[in-house]
């Protein structure tokens, strides 16, 4: 898997829950909802929140500062507010999880 990096085992994220890791010194929020897993930039882009802090409903997490919501499978802003931060590919591979460069937007 050319570019990806193991970041975490499957049994250090349960479902509803989110983990941080680090890719190339980059705080990256890694969630998993219903046994499948997204990442995106860990900061939001309003005043730096730690998004993985944050309340999720479904596939939508909100910071936990400002309320500021992204789309954890796109990293779009769901508020309108033209925001979007950088989403990265996720793979599971055998127990562990690899996180991929960021997906353009």
């Amino acid at each position: 898997m050319e570019g990806f990096q193991r970041v975490a085992g499957l049994n250090e994220v349960a479902p509803g829950q989110s983990k941080v890791v680090k890719v190339n010194d980059k705080a990256i929020a890694l969630f998993n909802v219903d046994g499948k897993f997204f990442a995106i930039h860990n900061l939001c882009p309003h005043e730096g929140g730690p998004l993985n802090e944050g309340r999720l409903k479904g596939y939508v997490v909100a910071c936990p500062w400002h309320d500021l919501a992204f789309d954890i499978r796109s990293g779009q802003g769901t508020d309108g507010g033209g925001y979007c931060i950088g989403s990265y590919d996720v793979r599971v591979e055998g127990g562990d999880i690899f996180i991929g460069p960021r997906r353009k937007a």
